[in-house]
């Protein structure tokens, strides 16, 4: 799978001789994610990557880079691992208080949701909202940020997260508020969606919507909390007409389209998709072979979450090679929630791979440039190329494909976002074994 040493890098980088702020050497592959080379990924044998500012320079072998390396230039030792894109999650509900542990431990047991409801238990997004509703945007950060730290400890540079649990007009404010203050104070990149439509409430539905429509989309809008409105499509939850009004003013309002959709029962979400130009269908479960061929032909990315399948005992998970095979782009996400605490997307390549047959390569590809293209930010994330953001990750593995092999182990030695290392698990093992009183 190893491609001979190739340089990729632009002319200006290199007829401007500036050293380079930091230069990564040592790696036995750098991971392109670069599906239209050769080999499906890109892989460049002992590469090197260079960084000036936030922004990659140059990427290829050390004696085409060594022009870049000056007096100040920080130098990163692989030491035999490999180099990947900064990881993108694109489907978290990272802001939330609480748990819904007792709804893990029943499905595990085997209950389904006929069971759950039939034993008396309150269960999913209503037994949140009683845990969320009227919380601070103090109180948000505190219960969050602790998971958001391990996720790019994981190797994760940016995710996408929704509002959704308090289930009314200040709980979703603040928690797309709490989202920007973890962003700040962690150095994640946190794409803000709002899921206004998660839960029917109980009553008075059209009155909720129209408040949604009326208040909260204009709202969110003018403060610029979100970039998305995703919406709950299943027959338990809203309708296709309903969702199709909360998605249409949204768009009026400069909102992109994201639906939750077909995760039980096909109810025709994915033509809704299309219509609205979504930049993606998330779960996707019960998509047909006519939704795929739609949702490959106006380039909305499908995201599954086999971590998430796995994690509520889903009847029937995700197929990834029958995604693959349709022409659609496949991105892999935790769906990281109340009933499934998932924070690594190095787990989610395990799943993806065991659960739902994708290869390696499809994996990765999944977990960085996909899931780029499904937040709509792939002309600047997702791959390794000059020009684009230095969101890196340095990972202890001889091969990329241990990832998705060794996904019950965190991998991940020094996470760079925007050229500056924001993570170094190095230095955290060295302080470890010196507390031991031992040395390397």
């Amino acid at each position: 799978m190893l491609t001979p040493q190739m340089s990729i890098r632009t002319s200006d980088s290199f007829a401007d001789a500036t050293p380079a702020d930091l230069i990564i050497t040592g790696a036995r592959q750098v991971v392109l994610c670069d599906p239209t080379k050769a080999d499906g990924i890109g892989v460049i044998a002992h590469g090197v990557v260079a960084v000036r500012g936030d922004s990659i320079v140059a990427v290829g072998a050390k004696d085409d880079v060594a022009i870049l390396r000056g007096k100040g230039t920080r130098m990163i030792d692989a030491g035999g691992g490999i180099v990947t894109p900064g990881l993108v999650d694109c489907h978290t509900h990272l802001i939330f208080a609480g748990d819904r542990a007792q709804e893990y431990y029943k499905r595990s047991e085997g209950l389904d949701d006929r069971g759950l409801t039939a034993a008396g238990m309150t269960w999913g997004v209503p037994l949140s909202k009683k845990r969320n509703v009227g919380l601070s945007v103090d109180d948000l950060v505190a219960t969050s940020i602790a998971r958001a730290r391990s996720i790019l400890a994981c190797g994760t540079t940016t995710i996408e997260t929704k509002s959704g649990y308090g289930l009314d007009h200040a709980s979703d404010i603040a928690s797309l508020e709490a989202a920007q203050q973890i962003a700040t104070q962690t150095g994640l990149d946190i794409v803000g969606t709002y899921l206004g439509a998660h839960a029917r409430p109980p009553e008075h539905a059209d009155r909720y919507m129209d408040a949604m429509i009326r208040e909260t989309i204009p709202a969110i809008a003018e403060k610029r909390l979100a970039e998305f409105c995703d919406v709950y499509v299943d027959p338990d939850v809203f309708t296709v007409a309903e969702c199709g009004r909360v998605l249409a003013a949204a768009a009026d309002l400069g909102l992109g389209a994201k639906l939750h959709t077909d995760a039980r029962v096909n109810v025709g979400g994915a033509r809704l998709a299309a219509e609205m130009r979504a930049a993606s269908v998330d779960h996707g479960n019960m998509l047909s072979d006519d939704d795929l061929r739609v949702l490959a032909d106006v380039g909305t990315t499908v995201a599954f979450f086999p971590g998430f399948d796995w994690a509520v005992n889903h009847p029937h998970p995700v197929d990834g090679k029958r995604l693959i095979c349709s022409g659609v782009d496949v991105a892999v996400a935790t769906d990281l929630c109340p009933v499934c605490w998932h924070l690594s997307q190095q787990a989610s390549m395990g799943f993806a791979c065991r659960l739902s047959a994708l290869t390696p390569e499809q994996a990765l590809l999944g977990v960085t440039l996909n899931a780029a293209k499904a937040i709509r930010r792939a002309d600047r994330i997702g791959s390794i190329a000059p020009g684009k953001q230095a969101d890196l990750v340095v990972f202890d593995v001889p091969d990329y494909r241990q990832l998705a092999f060794r996904f019950g182990a965190n991998s991940a030695r020094w996470v760079i976002k925007k050229g500056q290392v924001l993570v170094d698990n190095c230095r955290a093992d060295d302080h470890a074994l010196q507390q031991d009183g031992m040395t390397r």
